[in-house]
């Protein structure tokens, strides 16, 4: 078991070092030949022209956002200087061409770290009919973050000892379902206490009996010893695509649907799981650029493009959002200024705005108002692309008793409970954009949900307490 303290210039180490993914490939391009293209207007959702974009990570270097991201059975990547203005880069990945082969079905999540002047990647290849295992961790190298080599003579699968390998252990179909038999989604990352690298990943135990985030170590980025989970977690709980970064001497484990878990050491069982975002938000990781953590997820579609269709896998990128600790250490998040900063033109303003009055606004838009209960405890909402009619809209809910929060259409509710004082004026933000709706309470708490059947509407504020006043409104939008 290891024991972690850190202070501050430790976090700050940690912080530069820890970033987000990258992916290999044995394509070559010739950086004069490739006719890239920068959106000439701001994007807030990437979205790949014709597909979908899944797992997302992102990595800062030398002033540029880098985001890596999954593009069918490959990797695509993008890059921006203000997390806005996106340039086309070659698909940094590209799946094995071996059908036996350890990435030949499809490339998935891991991650990126320099050293030396090298870009070390470590992902996840996925093939099936690998007679020596389904997942496992893989490495390429590149010294411009364009250009990848993959390392296959570096590629390891679970050591069988500690965490669990078909090949070797047999198969706990029984015990675990295929989500769970996992060794995937590697996240690297320096630990000064230790002086070593961490690897960090989605795993079970041989015996089958639970899942966990697993933990591996090396000294030169090639060679990983197997050690005791970082996290053993119930199976109710899912653990994969782990962020993992150092904050206010813990380590944060960001997992795949917007939940997180903190801990001091190594081994830990069944830590305290809280979520940091609410709603359709999926696979979120970090990038640090020097000032602020910056956590960009994907948001996913619903079939047939209707509110009332399934969950899919897959969709567009969110807005770049800032991860933060407030006093407690609870994850936070608001958005970057970047964003703010695009939505430049106010089309309504008002000190005071009455109840139950529609308030046009634009369909894409960012609303600001601050809420305040005047010592009273109502159930305050927020309609928003409120119909003509007024007969439909999509809703955010606050409860001032219970300090519960809601995002509705009709055939959904997302909620948590959050930790704002009741007895204060709250702040609502409401970013609006195509079929993407995501809002943030007190700069801290958000809530992120697809919106496809209304396309357009009013905004409105209703009370179940008249006393209820809704001051400082504004709404802006892109030029």
């Amino acid at each position: 078991m290891v024991r972690f303290h850190f202070n501050n210039r430790i976090i700050s180490v940690i912080a530069l070092l820890v970033c987000g993914i990258i992916v290999s490939c044995s394509q070559r391009v010739d950086p004069k030949q490739q006719n890239l293209t920068t959106s000439e207007n701001a994007t807030l959702h990437f979205r790949p022209e014709g597909m979908k974009a899944g797992d997302v990570i992102p990595f800062f270097w030398n002033g540029d956002y880098h985001l890596f991201y999954l593009k069918g059975p490959d990797w695509g990547h993008i890059v921006s200087k203000d997390l806005l203005h996106w340039q086309d880069l070659p698909n940094a990945l590209i799946k094995g061409t071996d059908p036996k082969g350890p990435d030949w079905e499809s490339i998935w999540t891991g991650s990126i770290v320099e050293h030396d002047s090298t870009f070390y990647l470590f992902y996840t290849g996925k093939n099936i009919n690998d007679p020596l295992g389904d997942q496992k961790v893989m490495q390429a190298r590149s010294t411009d973050l364009i250009h990848w080599t993959k390392h296959p003579e570096y590629t390891f699968y679970a050591d069988g000892k500690i965490y669990w390998n078909k090949t070797i252990n047999g198969a706990i179909d029984d015990k675990q379902i295929y989500h769970h038999q996992a060794f995937r989604d590697p996240h690297v990352v320096w630990n000064p206490e230790e002086n070593v690298w961490w690897l960090a990943l989605h795993s079970v135990s041989t015996d089958g009996s639970s899942p966990n985030v697993g933990l591996y170590t090396s000294s030169d980025l090639t060679h990983w010893t197997p050690h005791t989970p970082l996290i053993i977690y119930p199976n109710s709980v899912s653990g994969d695509c782990p962020d993992v970064f150092a904050l206010n001497d813990f380590w944060n484990v960001n997992c795949a649907d917007y939940h997180y878990m903190q801990v001091h050491t190594t081994g830990t069982t069944n830590p305290e799981i809280r979520p940091y975002d609410c709603g359709d938000l999926r696979v979120a990781k970090t990038m640090y650029d020097g000032k602020r953590r910056i956590l960009i997820g994907w948001i996913g579609d619903y079939k047939d493009s209707t509110d009332n269709g399934t969950y899919e896998w897959g969709g567009d990128l969110s807005m770049p959002r800032e991860l933060y600790a407030d006093s407690t250490g609870q994850l936070c998040q608001r958005p970057v200024k970047e964003v703010l900063q695009l939505f430049s033109e106010t089309t309504f303003q008002k000190k005071n705005v009455n109840l139950d009055t529609p308030i046009p606004a634009p369909k894409t838009c960012m609303l600001t108002a601050t809420m305040n209960p005047n010592g009273t405890q109502p159930v305050a909402t927020i309609k928003f692309r409120e119909s003509p009619d007024r007969s439909e809209s999509y809703h955010l809910t606050i409860d001032f008793k219970t300090r519960e929060i809601s995002i509705e259409s009709k055939y959904k509710s997302f909620n948590r409970t959050c930790d704002f004082d009741p007895q204060k004026p709250l702040q609502v933000q409401i970013f609006l954009d195509g079929s993407i709706a995501e809002c943030f309470i007190n700069d801290a708490y958000c809530f992120t949900m697809r919106i496809y059947d209304l396309t357009e509407g009013s905004f409105s504020f209703s009370s179940t307490i008249p006393e209820l006043t809704v001051k400082k409104v504004s709404i802006r939008t892109t030029k």
